[in-house]
């Protein structure tokens, strides 16, 4: 089950170990791109008017006997 933390308005005494988390922060501008990593957590607030799309997709290898 996902964790649901609101990130604008963070409720210190449920989550108090957010005060602590590292973390990256950046602004897109147009024709930028980001790369975020498997599994990482992230959270993504839109400045203005946007388009997004996510890509999920497995690598398959093929053993060199197929």
């Amino acid at each position: 089950m996902p964790l649901q933390v609101d990130l604008d308005n963070i409720d210190m005494n449920e989550f108090p170990k957010v005060e602590n988390l590292d973390f990256m922060d950046c602004i897109l501008e147009e024709g930028d791109m980001l790369y975020i990593p498997p599994k990482w957590w992230h959270y993504v607030r839109s400045l203005s008017i946007s388009f997004s799309i996510s890509f999920w997709w497995r690598t398959t290898v093929i053993s060199p006997s197929a």
